[in-house]
């Protein structure tokens, strides 16, 4: 149940999500998330329901693209689809580049629209294509995905340049001269550690939670949640559950490696036979899909408040914000189903004693400070 205080103090404050996939449904799927789709995990009715002001969409390149040089075209059409949102609906929705954006667009009761990009990979090993991105509003960048790619390593490959080339650090540098957020979520420890020597500017984390609570490799160590601070970032915590819940994270790292050793039968099973493979791959992509919402236990809201109160303390409070990953995750927190549902956080942020202050800089603010220090106006 939602207090007077919780809905006065949540839908007078800015609420920022630092990571949603909400895009590819458009792209992949036809859908108009302008409209309430009763699908995935965000649209516009349901942002205004929850007073999500701003949203960073995420432009995700899948490592698949990389060998066919497919990425950058990958890029342009979600970061099209997202100005075709805006175009659809301009009473509704604008493109933000700025904090300054952003306030002005809510001064208006609209939704702003920010576009980020979830893999590295997708410069094609290029400053020349990391500008053009920054031209068509690319506020942050993932320096890597899981995968490592031709000049950072990511966090679930084994390492193969131990953080980052002098390439690497060229590409951070020219993300601080344009005014781009450099993103440390998905990358490995070593690719942090030099991600935070060579930037000159503050950075982000846009969707990770603590590793102290949850030993998943893609989350961030007390001492990388400290360092974030001290360059005066921001770490935004995902609700995906396999980084919130240690038990949930169990049970998927079971999950997977039962599917995975039904792939590697599959692929020995039909070798030369590339079109019955691929059919079977997702056949047994589906069958996961319907198990881990079928099986896996259940996450709750106060675990995501957890990893949100553990960044306040270890980082400050003004070190942290929220990262959804809305619709980049199968299953979502108990209470945090769709964006509809953010007041909840501001709920359960109240009950930890956090003050009014507080809360409206992890729903928004902070994020909003980092904006306008690391990109500008």
């Amino acid at each position: 149940m939602l207090s007077q205080r919780a809905r006065d103090l949540h839908f007078s404050s800015i609420v920022v999500d630092c990571h949603a996939d909400s895009i590819e449904r458009v792209v992949d799927k036809g859908e108009d998330i302008g409209q309430a789709t009763g699908k995935g995990h965000l649209d516009l009715p349901r942002m205004r329901e929850g007073n999500l002001v701003a949203e960073f969409f995420a432009c995700f390149v899948h490592p698949d693209y990389i060998p066919e040089r497919r990425c950058l075209r990958r890029v342009v059409d979600m970061a099209d689809a997202v100005k075709q949102l805006c175009a659809r609906y301009p009473q509704e929705i604008e493109p933000a580049r700025t904090a300054a954006d952003v306030r002005r667009i809510a001064d208006a009761g609209k939704r702003a629209a920010i576009l980020c990009i979830e893999g590295g990979h997708a410069i094609e090993n290029s400053l020349a294509v990391l500008r053009t991105y920054h031209e068509l509003g690319v506020r942050y960048m993932t320096l890597t995905w899981n995968n490592n790619n031709d000049w950072a390593d990511g966090s679930m490959d084994p390492p193969r340049h131990h953080g980052l080339s002098e390439f690497g650090k060229a590409v951070v540098r020219e993300m601080n001269r344009l005014g781009m957020l450099v993103d440390v979520s998905h990358v490995s420890e070593e690719t942090f550690w030099d991600a935070v020597k060579t930037s000159t500017k503050p950075v982000i984390a846009s969707h990770s939670c603590a590793w102290e609570l949850c030993q998943h490799p893609r989350n961030l160590k007390d001492e990388q949640l400290k360092a974030v601070a001290e360059m005066g970032g921001v770490v935004c915590v995902t609700f995906a559950p396999g980084f919130v819940s240690p038990v949930f994270n169990e049970a998927r790292v079971e999950l997977e490696e039962h599917f995975r050793w039904q792939q590697q039968y599959l692929e020995a099973d039909l070798i030369g036979q590339p079109e019955k493979l691929a059919l079977a791959k997702k056949e047994l992509q589906a069958r996961q899909e319907e198990q881990i919402h079928r099986e896996m236990p259940a996450v709750a809201l106060t675990e995501v408040v957890d990893h949100i109160a553990h960044v306040a303390r270890v980082a400050g409070v003004d070190h942290v914000g929220l990262g959804s990953d809305y619709d980049g995750t199968l299953v979502v927190p108990q209470g945090l189903e769709d964006c509809s549902k953010l007041p909840a956080i501001t709920e359960g942020l109240l009950r930890r004693g956090f003050s009014d202050g507080d809360v409206r800089k992890v729903l928004g603010e902070n994020v909003l400070r980092l904006m306008a220090e690391a990109i500008g106006q």
